[in-house]
């Protein structure tokens, strides 16, 4: 049974890109005041502004009594933390506190590539890991696995103006990525109830599939420059990698993410976006000319080189 319209939606994460679109897009597309969970140390940062529109609640995953009063009458939560070695604990914090409740909330929570319990991806395994928790303690819950984020190619964007060269680990791997507006959008109509994909596990990505070198040639046009692909080995990405000072199970995230990829693990195109919003997903070609065009850079630089 698909639940009612939701009024009151809790967004974590809102620090950082996707808690930010789905908070922005509830308050904007659909009128609601969506209430905010921000860390503490976040909201005592000189360069903190309150959003307008939303509630904002100071509040941590270790935190019980904050997790609480986050959920306190709430319909609907969107769950998503960054990718670290304590998720499994700050996710299902948050999972087992909702659970204690009287009416449980829905809860749309980000997943990701690999999503699976013999998952050679730790992140895969430690999301596939929440998942089933999730469904152990019998909450409604929509889950949302992403591939690969087309913003994760604009961190490329000033090397690729400067010497026309797109670099990658991936082979001859065709990739399925979505937009992170889009994954915001289908994870808000969720929130709000009534979706058609309420209660399942599904992959998100736009219509189709690239490699990187038609994704070179898309931006060749993108930025009206010639734009090459540059294979990389795994070594030169771990080294690479361990040069930003990443931490080792980063790296090893990283590396397991390229072959992954290789194996074809992040072929598969899907129609979920279109199927929820009923329009098509946006097109990566659309992405690369706002990118060309000075789309902001947020977040950081899954690859640093």
């Amino acid at each position: 049974m698909l639940r009612r319209m939701a009024r009151q939606i809790l967004v974590t994460g809102y620090s950082g890109r996707l808690g930010s679109l789905v908070a922005t897009h509830l308050r904007d597309a659909h009128g609601l005041r969506p209430r905010v969970l921000v860390r503490p140390s976040r909201l005592t940062d000189s360069n903190w502004q309150n959003p307008a529109g939303m509630d904002v609640l100071a509040g941590d995953y270790t935190d019980t009594d904050s997790l609480r009063d986050a959920l306190a009458d709430v319909d609907a939560v969107f769950l998503v933390s960054p990718v670290d070695p304590a998720m499994c604990t700050h996710e299902l914090a948050l999972a087992h506190a909702a659970a204690r409740i009287e009416r449980p909330p829905h809860i749309v929570k980000i997943s990701g590539l690999g999503t699976r319990l013999d998952s050679f991806i730790d992140s895969g395994r430690w999301h596939a890991q929440i998942e089933q928790e999730i469904r152990k303690l019998n909450l409604s819950a929509t889950f949302l696995r992403p591939n690969f984020f087309m913003q994760n190619l604009a961190f490329q964007a000033d090397s690729i103006r400067r010497d026309g060269i797109l670099r990658g680990a991936v082979a001859d791997a065709r990739i399925a990525m979505v937009d992170a507006r889009d994954i915001a959008e289908v994870a808000a109509s969720v929130l709000l109830g009534g979706s058609a994909i309420e209660g399942q596990a599904v992959s998100l990505t736009s219509q189709r599939n690239y490699n990187y070198e038609e994704i070179a040639a898309a931006l060749s046009q993108a930025f009206n420059r010639p734009v090459a692909y540059q294979r990389q080995t795994k070594s030169e990405v771990a080294a690479a990698l361990a040069k930003s000072g990443q931490p080792d199970w980063h790296v090893n995230i990283l590396l397991a993410f390229n072959e992954a990829f290789i194996q074809g693990w992040g072929s598969e195109a899907t129609q979920v976006v279109a199927h929820v919003l009923q329009h098509p997903a946006r097109l990566l070609e659309t992405y690369l000319a706002e990118l060309a065009a000075g789309a902001e850079v947020t977040g950081s630089d899954p690859f640093p080189s």
